[in-house]
């Protein structure tokens, strides 16, 4: 089984869903350590059209899943805020790959050009399907809030 040192991945993990539960799996099932790039409040309200939850409460609720549903070892576990689509992805020589969603895929590629262009190797690319609700819809944590505003 394909095994790598350090696997990175990012999001803003606003309300924790089952496609956040498959990449996180995915990491771990795939990567010694991960490295999670978890937006800063002020990069994650620049294109969110909600108000997102602080990043501590979003940090605290992503180490609760991994550590109590998971069984992740926190010491496995890096947390990097980042205020932009790559994150250290780009400019650490030490993660070796990225796991991304089909949606995400595209900036999956962005980031191996940028690290190639800086002299660095690209990442394997580790990419899970984009999970969708009961209706086919595709689940988010904007579609979790929506639904529960409609009750």
């Amino acid at each position: 089984m394909l095994r790598l040192h350090k696997l990175a991945l990012g999001g803003t993990f606003d309300t924790i869903h089952s496609g956040h539960i498959m990449i996180l799996y995915t990491a771990v099932k795939y990567g010694e350590r991960i490295l999670i790039g978890v937006t800063s409040d002020e990069f994650a309200q620049s294109y969110k059209s909600y108000k997102v939850k602080s990043f501590e409460d979003r940090v605290n609720a992503l180490l609760t899943m991994l550590t109590r549903e998971l069984q992740v070892d926190k010491d496995k576990v890096i947390i990097s805020k980042i205020n932009d689509p790559y994150g250290p992805a780009v400019s650490d020589n030490s993660i070796d790959g990225i796991v991304v969603s089909l949606e995400t895929l595209p900036r999956a590629f962005e980031i191996n050009n940028i690290r190639v262009k800086n002299g660095l190797d690209p990442l394997v690319i580790i990419s899970i399907p984009i999970i969708k609700d009961g209706y086919g819809v595709k689940l988010s944590s904007t579609l979790i809030r929506s639904k529960l505003r409609e009750k």
